[in-house]
């Protein structure tokens, strides 16, 4: 049996609205991206750097079509710095559509990384915490107000206890796929 962290300090998080949905999902996002490192799961960089890099292309070309160009004369660069910039772009699109998703970090667990997302459909109560990697999802449904009370005030202890539950969730699906 593996040993149960404890539940992190972290300053208390507030929403300015209950009914807000940016709202409640920012402090959802940012608590689990503060407490998950602090309690021993490394953070997996690899996605985001490549994103930041498709970014640098982007604007690279951006840069250059700006300033290293000549309308009428460098047509053709120009035209060029347009096409990499919106097919860099586009792929930078597909990436976050199709891998990143809505992530809100990416951790190792053991030697699988995985995407932790949260998610709640618009005019709902209902937000779902999601663990997924190649072919692995596990995810928990529960209403908004379990995780903050009247005042707007973050229950980590809510949230920090099924983010566990769900990491041993996964853990457990990963052991019988091994198996």
């Amino acid at each position: 049996m593996t040993k149960i962290p404890e539940l992190p300090q972290i300053d208390a998080k507030k929403v300015g609205s209950l009914y807000s949905k940016t709202d409640l999902l920012k402090a959802l996002s940012e608590y689990l991206n503060d407490a998950i490192p602090r309690i021993g799961y490394q953070e997996d960089h690899f996605w985001t750097n490549i994103r930041i890099i498709l970014c640098m292309v982007c604007c690279s070309f951006g840069v250059f079509a700006q300033f290293g160009t000549k309308f009428p004369k460098d047509r053709t660069i120009l035209a060029g710095c347009v096409a990499g910039y919106f097919l860099f772009s586009g792929i930078l699109a597909l990436m976050d559509y199709f891998i990143i998703k809505q992530s809100v970090l990416c951790i190792k667990i053991g030697n699988v990384t995985v995407f932790a997302d949260v998610h709640m459909q618009s005019f709902s109560h209902e937000v779902t915490i999601t663990l997924r990697s190649r072919g692995k999802t596990v995810s928990h449904k529960t209403s908004v107000g379990h995780y903050f009370d009247t005042d707007g005030y973050l229950r980590q202890q809510h949230i920090f206890t099924d983010f566990l539950q769900l990491v041993q969730k996964f853990e457990s699906k990963e052991a019988k796929k091994d198996k």
